[in-house]
């Protein structure tokens, strides 16, 4: 899977949550990529009365950081239901080899408008447009969805469209097997839809990954994602 896609999933990830908002759940993730290391990813959240505040932070580190100097930075706000997500505002801050990229996206019945900065001269060849992406969801958003702490009935049953301002996917979680320990381990698809060039699309179109949760104050808590790369199997392992 491409640099994006791992984000994306993985994701993109993040900092603090807003000013004035008290975290009501955190976690930081090791990430690894066979058996080195790339880095740390935490997020913290807050879910009040139908709407959230979600941010977090991603660093390269360890031996890929020899190699790899990527730090990203994002917020989102919006509305949650179940396990239905509608963001209302994203922004992120990335920052690779000492370039550094703004993103921010508003919403506006359901459809991101993107602004860059700075603003690229020429927009990427197969790149999506951002006003066919209703219904979609930030990356920040689909970190959240994703790594949050879920009851039961909601931890394996996740269907999200995925938009970063280039790239559209398809994110499911299905079929959840109950673990020794009393938690799920559940299948995941990452589907390219939009945005990728032919040979991505033809190369390997869906990404299997897995999610695996464990119980933890009456609800589930995700230790481990796994998606196979042809690197070796990318790892995020809560600390």
């Amino acid at each position: 899977m491409s640099h994006a896609g791992i984000a994306a999933l993985a994701l993109a990830a993040l900092a603090l949550v807003a000013p004035g908002v008290q975290a009501a759940e955190t976690g930081t993730f090791d990430l690894r990529l066979g058996p080195i290391r790339a880095g740390t990813l935490s997020y913290a959240l807050e879910e009040r009365g139908g709407r959230y505040a979600a941010s977090g932070a991603m660093r390269s580190g360890g031996l890929a950081g020899l190699f790899l100097d990527t730090s990203v930075d994002a917020h989102a706000r919006g509305r949650a239901e179940g396990n239905r997500y509608r963001p209302e505002s994203f922004s992120s801050s990335t920052t690779e080899d000492g370039g550094t990229e703004e993103l921010a996206f508003a919403y506006s019945g359901g459809t991101p408008k993107v602004t860059r900065t700075p603003e690229r001269t020429k927009t990427p060849k197969h790149a999506a447009p951002a006003s066919e992406q209703a219904g979609t969801v930030d990356p920040m958003t689909a970190a959240f969805a994703i790594l949050r702490d879920r009851p039961a009935d909601l931890a394996c049953d996740l269907a999200i469209d995925l938009y970063d301002g280039r790239r559209r996917a398809d994110i499911r979680l299905v079929g959840g097997q109950p673990t020794g320990d009393g938690g799920l381990e559940c299948r995941g698809e990452y589907r390219r839809v939009a945005g990728f060039s032919p040979k991505e699309l033809a190369e390997k179109p869906v990404w299997p990954f897995t999610v695996i949760y464990a119980p933890e104050d009456g609800t589930l808590r995700v230790t481990e994602l796994r998606v196979p790369t042809t690197f070796g199997n990318f790892r995020m392992v809560r600390r």
